[in-house]
């Protein structure tokens, strides 16, 4: 099952948060990353971190990745030729690291949690450095969105805070309201999405940071129980919001796309379907890009993306790990970047190992980039 659909019908994720945290010391993975069709292993097998969260680059040849090993948060870095454990001092201890985002060599922020608190974390090119939040960020998902700008830093959750200059703001919520996706073009324009739940009866919500507060917009008109948790902006007004609803009676997962233009929204669904949609982004190009886990076969989720030329969507297979499990294979992705200037994308999350006989699930972190240009037609 969906990790998200887990969530929905339980508490999983706070039983899992409050585990204790391990240590571990630090390893570099150097394989040689294996292009397949239109994306590349960038790191699978044998690695440091086995659910890879959250990435975000400064360009082609710098970027960090954020998840877990066990019950240890791991932060990687990509130095253009492989990923490597992050050794640089002052990093925290934490159960896992959920986000990051880095808008500059010397200005990568990450958040993650140790217990029930939230922890987050700056680098300035030399060390990591925790800094408080006033606010609490809530305690309802375990994965909370930041944005990072020159100048500026974007918190969701409960409630929304942004960080200039050492100073917090802080943006009180309607009651129930989650913030779960953010993106920004500027530290004077952002936007942020999220749920008013329960996702039955609840509806998405949509805010827009024009550098003094934050603004809401119009509701994206979803289709009903679409949980909305990723949002991706391609320009000033030119703004994607996505996730996904539980179809009745065991039916494939229906994903919802919708577009803001400034003024109003607008469905691009399309053809996209059979998708546990979580994670968006659009490249250097202006493509958008969607992933998370595939539902076509009701037995498998094969690494599937899709891209959205502004006209339709276009299905292609992403690469397969030498280890993974062929038979019953199960790849999710929980997060895309942009990959530099260059118009190839990072995707970060996890898949299964062949099963070993003793009924527990095993997994691996997976990081695959796209080889520009990274379209091909559906073979499936």
């Amino acid at each position: 099952m969906h990790r998200r659909q887990l969530i929905r019908t339980a508490a999983a994720s706070m039983v899992l948060a409050t585990a204790l945290f391990a240590t571990g010391g630090a390893v570099a993975h150097e394989a040689t990353p294996t292009a397949t069709a239109g994306w590349e292993l960038s790191l699978s097998g044998e690695s440091p971190i086995e659910t890879v969260e959250s990435v975000s680059a400064v360009d082609d040849d710098l970027a960090w990745a954020v998840g877990r090993q066990g019950q240890r948060g791991v932060v990687m870095r990509w130095d253009g030729v492989r990923w490597s454990e992050d050794t640089a001092p002052g990093l925290p201890q934490v159960w896992t690291w959920s986000s990051v985002s880095a808008a500059a060599a010397d200005d990568v922020w990450v958040h993650g949690l140790s217990g029930l608190d939230a922890v987050l974390a700056h680098y300035d090119g030399e060390s990591w450095t925790t800094v408080p939040i006033p606010h609490p960020v809530g305690r309802s998902w375990p994965e909370v969105p930041i944005k990072a700008v020159p100048g500026r830093l974007f918190v969701g959750g409960s409630s929304l805070q942004t960080y200039a200059d050492g100073v917090w703001q802080n943006f009180e919520l309607p009651h129930l309201v989650n913030i779960r996706g953010l993106d920004a073009f500027s530290a004077d324009d952002a936007y942020a999405t999220g749920m008013q739940y329960p996702v039955d009866g609840g509806h998405p919500v949509a805010y827009h940071w024009d550098g003094t507060t934050w603004t809401r917009l119009a509701d994206p008109p979803a289709r009903t129980e679409t949980d909305i948790t990723a949002l991706a902006v391609a320009e000033p007004g030119n703004v994607y919001v996505a996730g996904w609803a539980t179809a009745p009676r065991g039916a494939p997962p229906i994903p919802g796309v919708l577009h803001w233009d400034g003024t109003e929204w607008r469905d691009i669904t399309g053809s996209l379907s059979h998708l546990y949609l979580d994670a968006i982004t659009v490249d250097a190009t202006g493509g958008l890009w969607v992933a998370g886990m595939d539902s076509t076969d009701p037995a498998d989720s094969a690494p599937v993306f899709w891209y959205f030329d502004g006209t339709g969507w276009t299905k292609e297979f992403g690469a397969w790990a030498p280890d993974s499990d062929n038979q019953s294979p199960t790849y999710i992705f929980h997060d895309l970047a942009p990959a530099g200037d260059s118009g190839a994308v990072w995707a970060v999350g996890d898949y299964n190992l062949p099963w070993d006989g003793t009924g527990i699930s095993t997994g691996r972190g997976l990081i695959q980039r796209s080889v520009v240009p990274a379209v091909t037609p559906d073979r499936r």
